[in-house]
Parts: structure tokens; C-alpha cells; sequence
């Protein structure tokens, strides 16, 4: 894949789905050969993931061959709009907020269930019923903390403001999914929402002196858990279950407010030249041997598919994909309106 050298922001594609407006920053120019895609997905564990389950799989079923390119949601969904005429990308895993504009940009392409065997195995609220977005896996959200240091697992996210905590708190923003997901949650907490976050800021503010750490990421995230900079934090369980599988004293507790939920998606991109192999690389996604080993360790990332007994490390928080369906979610195409905003206040209070 050849990239221009302009190269666009997370900022740029916010600006865009809030305003309605296109932008004009040049285009990638992907070079595509025959039986072969590209396909982009997040980095750290999830590229090391597909490349090690889910690339074998497919060239397996197709005999064709994967360009596995690793990038934030946000830009992903940068790198399509600007190349929308010319795909950077076949296929791309999303996380639901950058969904939410690549959808609102018209950037994918609209799938027919029969190219995807695998999906009569989903429950229904992991099935897009417009056939353009396709739900791979979830990650549970909650409060992640360290067990030789919190010795009383956290029960509440007020827990974080309790002064035994100074200095040692985490935080990640509205950047990454993770951070809309639980601070929405504090905002409800306080009668706010997706589109009042005022209760969440002023949680943040009480919440500055016991804040050790601003991670740009869940994966800096974990990092600083795992080289003891931060102790409790909101989290994801994949990456808990990955900082457990490396020996690291941490665990997720469930808020009293209950488990949040992040669902993962894959997407087939509009004026892909392979579509077809694109649907069949989403279609091994949903494969029940690929899930399988996702779910396992050390990735620890909740199946979709009912045929997929979930481990020992995911049955802390879900027997199944059908118990899966009750977590709390967001509204993320409320949030996508104001998410730049709320990118930019979160970094102006926190002083990122």
C-alpha cells in the first residue's frame, strides 16, 4: 500500500461526521494483486492475533493471500475516507465509534448474508440487519485494578476518587473507545449522557489529584499497569486477561452499575475490487475454530458466535454470547457529533 504523504487526523474525521462535510487530502493508492487483500486491523495484540488464527484460516478456505496493515479505529476510518475512490483497505475491523462514521460517510460496502455462512450463528443483536457490519468479537469493560495493592476489589466508579488512591488512578480519554464507554457511564451516574458529558468532566476535575497517569491508548494503558505506574483503572478484559497471562497481579472488578461492553466489527469497504474475498475474510472471522482460540488466552476476546463455549477466563463475566447481549452500551452515533469535542476538552483539563 502506497500512501500519500498527506495524511489525515483522527481531528479531520471527527470534523467530518459532525459537520456533514467531505475532505480533500489526496488519496492512497493501494496496489491490489489477484486473490489477494488488504485488510486493516488494530495493533498490538489484535494484529498478532489475526496473523497467528485468523490470516491461516482464511488462506486456508481461499487460497488467496492477506495484506494485514495495523492502525487506531480512527485511523482506519481516516486512511478509508480519503481513499474512498481507490480503497486503501478491502476489509477493516472497527471498534462502534469509528463504525459509526465510516457508516455515516457511506464507506462500506452492503454484504448479502449467503456470502457469510457463519452468520446464522450470531445472536441478533450481533447481526447488522443492513448487512454492513458484521460483529467479530466484545470486549468487557470495567475497573481494573491491582490485586497486591487493593487488597478490597472496587465496586463502584466512584471508588477511583477515594483519597488511598492518590496518584495511582489511570485514565484514557474520548480518543479510544474505552474512554467514551466509561465515562459515559460516570455521566449517567450524575444525569448526564452521551450528549451531556458535563457530570463526567466534573468527575474528572475531582478526580485530578489521584490521577498518576493519562494513557493515549488502552494498550498505554496496560503498559503502565504492567510497570506498576498506575493500580486501578477502567479497562477492557482482553487486555487484563493478556496482563495476566504475563504473570502481572491485576484484575477486572464489575462496577455496581454493571459490566460495559465494546463490540468489535469487521466491514467489507465500498469499491473494493475484491468484495467477495473481503466477505469470506469477515466469514473466518466468524469462524467457531478462529473464536475459539480468540477467546482463549491470552486475548481473552468474547466470541460472538453461539457455537463457542466461552473459557474459564471470559465465564467471570459472561456464561455466553446471548448473556453478552444484556451489557450496558453507548449511543455512538449521538457521540459521534460531539466526540472532537469532547476529545478537545478532555486534553485541555487533563492537560494532555
Amino acid at each position: 500500500m502506497n500512501a500519500s504523504h498527506h495524511h489525515p487526523t483522527r481531528r479531520d474525521v471527527l470534523r467530518v461526521a459532525g459537520a456533514g462535510a467531505a475532505l480533500s487530502l489526496g488519496a492512497l493508492q493501494p496496489a491490489f494483486a489477484a486473490g489477494s487483500i488488504t485488510a486493516a486491523t488494530f495493533p498490538g495484540a489484535w494484529e498478532t492475533a489475526h496473523r497467528t488464527f485468523l490470516i491461516p484460516s482464511f488462506q486456508k478456505s481461499t487460497g488467496a493471500t492477506v495484506n494485514l496493515a495495523a492502525s487506531m479505529p480512527l485511523d482506519i476510518v481516516a486512511k478509508t475516507l480519503v481513499s474512498r475512490n481507490n480503497p486503501a483497505f478491502d476489509v477493516f475491523v472497527a471498534d462502534e465509534g469509528s463504525f459509526a462514521i465510516a457508516n455515516a460517510q457511506g464507506l462500506i460496502e452492503t454484504i448479502p448474508a449467503s456470502r457469510l455462512p457463519n452468520l446464522k450463528d450470531l445472536p441478533a443483536k450481533f447481526v447488522d440487519p443492513k448487512g454492513q457490519a458484521f460483529y467479530v468479537s466484545a470486549q468487557v469493560v470495567g475497573i481494573a485494578y491491582n490485586t497486591e495493592k487493593i487488597k478490597t476489589p472496587p465496586s463502584s466508579w466512584d471508588d477511583l476518587l477515594k483519597p488511598e488512591f492518590k496518584g495511582r488512578v489511570g485514565v484514557v480519554g474520548f480518543g479510544s473507545a474505552l474512554g467514551p464507554v466509561w465515562l459515559t457511564e460516570v455521566a449517567r451516574m450524575r444525569g448526564g449522557s452521551e450528549e451531556n458529558m458535563d457530570p463526567a468532566f466534573d468527575f474528572l476535575r475531582q478526580l485530578l489529584p489521584n490521577i498518576g497517569a493519562v494513557a493515549p491508548s488502552p494498550g498505554a494503558l496496560a503498559t503502565l499497569i504492567q510497570q506498576g505506574q498506575v493500580d486501578i483503572c477502567a479497562h477492557y478484559s482482553n487486555n487484563v486477561g493478556d496482563l495476566q497471562a504475563k504473570g502481572v497481579p491485576v484484575a477486572l472488578a464489575k462496577p455496581n452499575t454493571g459490566w460495559g461492553i465494546v463490540r468489535t466489527t469487521m466491514h467489507v469497504v465500498k469499491n473494493t475490487k475484491e468484495p467477495a474475498l473481503a466477505a469470506a475474510y469477515i466469514n473466518a472471522a466468524l469462524d467457531p475454530e478462529v473464536q475459539a482460540k480468540l477467546a482463549d488466552s491470552p486475548y481473552y476476546l468474547a466470541p460472538t458466535n453461539t457455537k463457542v463455549a466461552y473459557t474459564k477466563g471470559l465465564q467471570q463475566y459472561a456464561k455466553d454470547a446471548a448473556e453478552l447481549e444484556a451489557f450496558k452500551t453507548i449511543d455512538w452515533v449521538k457521540l459521534s457529533t460531539v466526540r472532537q469535542a469532547y476529545i478537545d476538552r478532555f486534553n485541555r483539563d487533563m492537560k494532555v
